[in-house]
C-alpha cells in the first residue's frame, strides 16, 4: 500500500485518493404521462390530497395508479401512493420527482 519504505504514501496514492467523482445526472422524466399526482402517507387532515410529482424515466412502467412509492415531502422522505399519471401537471413550478 505504500510506495516509500518509510511507510508513508508517495504521491501517487495521494493523487488517486483526492480524485473525485462527477455525480451521475438525475434521470429525465418519463416520456409518456411525466406527472403523477400523489396521496403522501401523512397524518395531518389540512395535507389529505394528491401532491404533483414528476415520473423519472426508470420509474415509468412501475408508477402506475395504486403503487407504492417514496416521495420526499416537507424535508422528509414519506411513503405514498400514485392515485393518476398524467401529461401536464396543474402546477406551474418545478415538482420533485418520485424516489423509488
Amino acid at each position: 500500500m505504500t510506495d516509500a519504505p518509510d511507510g508513508q504514501l508517495g504521491p501517487t496514492a495521494v493523487r488517486a485518493a483526492g480524485r473525485r467523482r462527477t455525480p451521475k445526472p438525475p434521470p429525465g422524466p418519463a416520456d409518456v404521462d411525466p406527472g403523477a399526482e400523489v396521496l403522501v402517507d401523512v397524518a395531518l387532515p389540512h395535507l389529505d390530497r394528491p401532491f404533483e410529482y414528476t415520473v423519472p424515466e426508470p420509474m415509468s412502467v412501475a408508477a402506475v395508479p395504486g403503487a407504492r412509492v417514496r416521495v420526499r415531502f416537507a424535508g422528509q422522505d414519506l411513503d405514498g401512493w400514485v392515485v393518476a399519471r398524467k401529461a401536464v401537471a396543474e402546477h406551474t413550478g418545478r415538482l420533485a420527482p418520485l424516489r423509488r
